[in-house]
């Protein structure tokens, strides 16, 4: 589905990843791993749009996406969260859900000026599928409250689900249980297989070695932004380089 090669990008003579390869097959739950500063967010950036590469090339099912506009990439079918919480937290859960599904509502803004047929019946589509996603992920008795309310855990679920509306065949998530405690991020283990069931191919950036492992079907470990390894968790645990550069040494 996913075709990284030779990814490159250059920040005033250092290259922050260098010659970048790796492939994602439809439905896998894939992990990019490495220490910080290693070029896991830039190449996600990369990726997702919001970074233009230096040289390289990304293919979504066959067909170039690097140098794309954000918006771009995502009327595609690649939706991502951010290393930090990034909601509208004015607006209500169901409200953050909604904003998800603009990429694929046709209707303009004269449309919603003149409340239109048309345009009624989009909302209440919208309005639906939004109350479908928060069931999915859990959260439905949560549909009227404030982002800015909810706890950290449920906030970083709802970034999920804000992805997610928007029906991306390709879901990037940027260490989504980062500061959760164990019992979110079982939950959260959870629902990224769930995701997955859905016919979503995930590619996913986390620290936390316990939860990595425990999800993913392949890993790309990057160091200096570079790959040094790619494999199944348990090929990349045994990896005398990963032990070096990420694990801790051995």
């Amino acid at each position: 589905m996913l075709k990284v090669t030779d990814l490159t990008i250059n920040f005033s003579g250092l290259k922050a990843v260098d010659s970048l390869n790796f492939e994602i097959e439809k439905g896998e739950v894939f992990g990019l791993i490495g220490p910080n500063g290693a070029g896991k967010t830039t190449t996600f950036n990369m990726i997702s749009g919001t970074l233009k590469p230096t040289s390289g090339a990304v293919e979504l099912n066959g067909r170039r996406i690097d140098g794309n506009y954000m918006y771009q990439t995502n009327r595609l079918g690649v939706a991502r969260t951010y290393q930090n919480i990034n909601l509208f937290r004015s607006m209500t859960v169901l409200e953050n859900i909604l904003v998800g599904q603009q990429s694929r509502l046709e209707c303009g803004l004269l449309a919603a000026v003149l409340r239109t047929s048309k345009q009624r019946k989009e909302e209440a589509k919208a309005v639906e599928k939004a109350c479908d996603i928060l069931n999915f992920v859990g959260m439905e008795h949560k549909e009227n409250s404030y982002s800015n309310s909810l706890s950290y855990g449920e906030q970083r679920i709802l970034e999920i689900a804000r992805a997610l509306a928007s029906d991306p065949i390709l879901l990037i998530l940027d260490e989504p249980a980062a500061g959760m405690n164990p019992t979110e991020k079982n939950q959260l283990a959870d629902l990224v297989l769930r995701i997955r069931k859905k016919g979503i191919t995930i590619l996913l950036v986390e620290h936390d070695m316990k939860f990595v492992m425990g999800i993913t079907d392949r890993i790309c470990v990057l160091n200096y932004g570079k790959r040094i390894a790619l494999g199944t968790p348990a090929e990349v645990q045994a990896d005398p380089a990963v032990i070096e550069a990420y694990l801790g040494g051995g």
